[in-house]
């Protein structure tokens, strides 16, 4: 196209624009405008959503659809400095399952993956929507209990390693059960989340010793 021709298709355009209402160009614009900003909402929703995906695959355990480690000790954190400004108490239960090992060394690790999953779904169940349960690694396992004291702390441990003991992964030689061993501890003021889970963790020892 010669440049001519190319002055009268830029000259016919301007003129067309000319033409063209100026309410219509504005009506024109603002549609845009709303289809634009349509497109980015769902953009920055689909983004959003994405992030609690992450966050919550970062948070979880692998295996078991409970709380993994790394979150647990957050929130226990957290929980004490809720406690210091409001003066609520929470506390943290340990389980440890007994004999294991010897059901993975026995049996092969998947049958010990249904155990784990199994007592997992029961712990969840078994506490209120706004307490914690984790799994921390191996076969332990940590709840913890907002705005509980120590006696109703261990009535609840106590009702759920009931529970625990009664889950049964089915096999052609029999039925495979585990029992559990439990500690309980405070969130005390000024403690720093090392000394609650050992603290925890002491007395689910002490537990485990006194049963054997």
């Amino acid at each position: 196209m010669s440049t001519q021709s190319m002055s009268s298709v830029r000259l016919t355009r301007v003129m067309q624009d000319a033409a063209t209402p100026l309410h219509q160009r504005s009506g024109d614009a603002d549609a845009a405008l709303v289809e634009a900003n349509e497109s980015l909402s769902g953009e920055v929703a689909r983004l959003r959503l994405r992030i609690l995906e992450l966050e919550h695959a970062a948070d979880t355990d692998p295996l078991v659809p409970v709380y993994n480690r790394r979150a647990f000790l957050r929130e226990i954190s957290r929980a004490q400095t809720v406690m210091a400004r409001y003066d609520m108490l929470s506390t943290v239960l340990f389980f440890d399952l007994n004999g294991f090992k010897s059901i993975n060394d026995r049996f092969g690790h998947g049958v010990g993956d249904d155990l784990l999953k199994k007592i997992g779904g029961v712990l969840q169940s078994g506490v209120r929507d706004c307490d914690m349960v984790a799994r921390l690694g191996g076969d332990e396992f940590g709840i913890l209990l907002f705005k509980t004291d120590v006696k109703v702390a261990r009535a609840k441990a106590h009702a759920l390693s009931c529970r625990i003991a009664e889950q049964k992964v089915h096999m052609p030689t029999g039925d495979i059960s585990v029992s559990a061993a439990w500690g309980v501890a405070p969130c005390e003021p000024g403690d720093t989340v090392e000394q609650v889970l050992a603290r925890a963790d002491r007395a689910m020892y002490m537990a485990k010793r006194a049963r054997s």
